[in-house]
C-alpha cells in the first residue's frame, strides 16, 4: 500500500478494510478473458465479497448470474432484480426451502444437491408457491465434501430431479477445492477428476440425462478448468480479490491482491516485537501453518515481519527481522489469510482508484448464516 494511500486515509480510524478498486476491475477482465478463451459462461460466488456494488461490477463485465452460499446471500443479491442466482450448497428445513420457492417466483434459481432428501423438500415448497427451481446435481470431484461420485448414484439422483413436480433437471456442479499448490497446476490431478467423471457423464447421456450445465470452479486451480471435460460454466469466488493463501501457494502475485486491512502499531516496547489494533474482529482467526510457523496475514510493506498471534482487539507481529521495523503510531497494510472471512468482519469498506477517490460502501451480505 503506497505511502499516497496511507496519507489519503489518515482520517479514517484503524482498522479498516480498503479494496483497490483497479486491482479488482483487473482480475474480473482477466477471468473473464480466460473464460471466453475456452467458452465457458462465468458465474461469481458472491460469498467472498458480500457485496452489491462488486457483485453489478461483475455482472457489467459479462458474468450470467451469480453464486451464493447461503439463502440470505441470495435475498441481499436479488434486490436490484432481474438476476440469475444459484445457491450452490444444499438446502435442507422447512424455513430454507420456503424462502428459495419465494425467491424462484420473481427470478431464475438453483439450487446445488446431493439428496432426495433435500430434493423432495424443495418440491414441496415449489408447488406451494406455483413456482419452478432448477437443479444442479453434486458430482464429489475428490473434496469428500458433499456430492456423489458414483454413476448410478448420479444418475439416480438427475432422474429424481426431472419427475418431481416444481423441479427443473439442469446440469451438474462440481468443485475443485482440494487442488491448490502443486496439485492445482498439475496435468494429472486433472486426469484423476475426469477419470471419475467421465463415466458419470457418460451414464447421464446413456440416461437421457445430458447436462445442459456443468459448473466447475476453484481459485487456486481457476485457469485449469479447461482440463476438466464437458465444463461450460466457471463458478469462483476468490479471484475478485485475492487473499494470503492464494498468495502463498503461487496462484496469483502481490499485486493480484485487491483487499487490505489498514492497521496501526499501538505498541512497542517489547524488543523485535510490535502490537497492531488489528485483531481476530478485524482480520479474523483464520491461519497458514507453514514450515511450522503460523501466519496469521502478510504485511507488503514489511515482507519480514510475521504476524503469529491474535486476541479480538490486537495482533502480535514478530518484527526481529525487519532492518527498519514499524515503530507506534505507524499505520501499515494486511493481505487477509482468508478475504471472504475477513469481508464478512466489517459492515462497510473504502474502495479506492488509482485517481486517489476513496469511497464507501457497504457489506450488503455480512453475517447471512442461513
Amino acid at each position: 500500500m503506497s505511502k499516497k494511500l496511507l496519507y489519503i486515509t489518515k482520517s479514517i480510524p484503524t482498522p479498516f478494510l480498503i479494496v483497490d478498486e483497479d486491482i479488482l476491475k483487473r482480475n474480473i477482465n482477466r477471468i473473464h478473458e480466460y473464460a471466453n478463451r475456452h467458452g465457458f459462461v462465468l458465474r461469481p460466488h458472491v460469498k467472498t465479497h458480500k457485496s452489491l456494488y462488486i457483485a453489478r461490477m461483475q455482472i457489467d463485465s459479462g458474468a450470467v448470474g451469480i453464486a451464493v452460499a447461503k439463502i440470505g446471500e441470495a435475498e441481499v443479491m436479488a434486490k436490484p432484480g432481474n438476476i440469475d442466482i444459484t445457491v450452490a450448497c444444499p438446502a435442507v428445513g422447512f424455513d430454507s426451502t420456503q424462502r428459495i420457492a419465494k425467491l424462484s417466483c420473481k427470478l431464475n434459481i438453483r439450487v446445488a444437491a446431493d439428496s432426495e432428501y433435500g430434493m423432495n423438500e424443495l418440491s414441496i415448497a415449489a408447488a406451494k408457491y406455483n413456482t419452478t427451481i432448477g437443479i444442479l446435481i453434486m458430482f464429489d470431484a475428490g473434496l469428500h465434501r458433499c456430492g456423489i461420485a458414483y454413476p448410478e448414484q448420479v444418475v439416480k439422483l438427475a432422474r429424481h430431479a426431472k419427475t418431481l413436480p416444481g423441479l427443473r433437471y439442469d446440469g451438474i456442479q462440481m468443485y475443485l477445492g482440494h487442488l491448490y499448490g502443486e496439485a492445482a497446476g498439475n496435468p494429472e490431478s486433472f486426469k484423476q477428476i475426469n477419470r471419475l467423471w467421465d463415466p458419470v457423464y457418460e451414464a447421464l447421456c446413456v440416461s437421457g440425462l445430458r447436462p445442459e450445465t456443468v459448473s466447475s470452479g476453484s481459485t487456486p486451480s481457476l485457469e485449469n478448468t479447461h482440463l476438466v471435460h464437458h465444463v461450460n460454466e466457471i463458478k469462483v469466488g476468490t479471484y475478485v480479490l485475492n487473499d494470503y493463501f492464494v498468495l502463498k501457494f503461487g496462484h496469483c502475485k502481490l499485486n493480484d491482491c485487491g483487499a487490505r486491512v489498514v492497521t496501526t502499531v499501538v505498541s512497542d516496547v517489547v524488543s523485535d516485537q510490535v502490537i497492531i489494533d488489528a485483531g481476530s474482529k478485524a482480520l479474523s482467526a483464520k491461519h497458514l501453518l507453514r514450515h511450522e510457523n503460523l501466519e496469521m496475514g502478510y504485511i507488503p510493506e514489511y515482507p519480514e515481519a510475521r504476524i503469529f498471534r491474535l486476541h479480538e482487539e490486537q495482533g502480535w507481529i514478530d518484527v526481529s527481522k525487519c532492518v527498519n521495523p514499524p515503530r507506534i503510531g505507524q499505520r501499515m497494510s494486511i493481505v487477509p489469510v482468508n478475504v471472504a472471512l475477513c469481508m464478512n468482519l466489517y459492515d462497510e469498506f473504502y474502495s479506492y482508484t488509482g485517481k486517489g477517490v476513496v469511497k464507501k460502501e457497504k457489506v450488503d451480505a455480512r453475517g447471512c448464516c442461513n
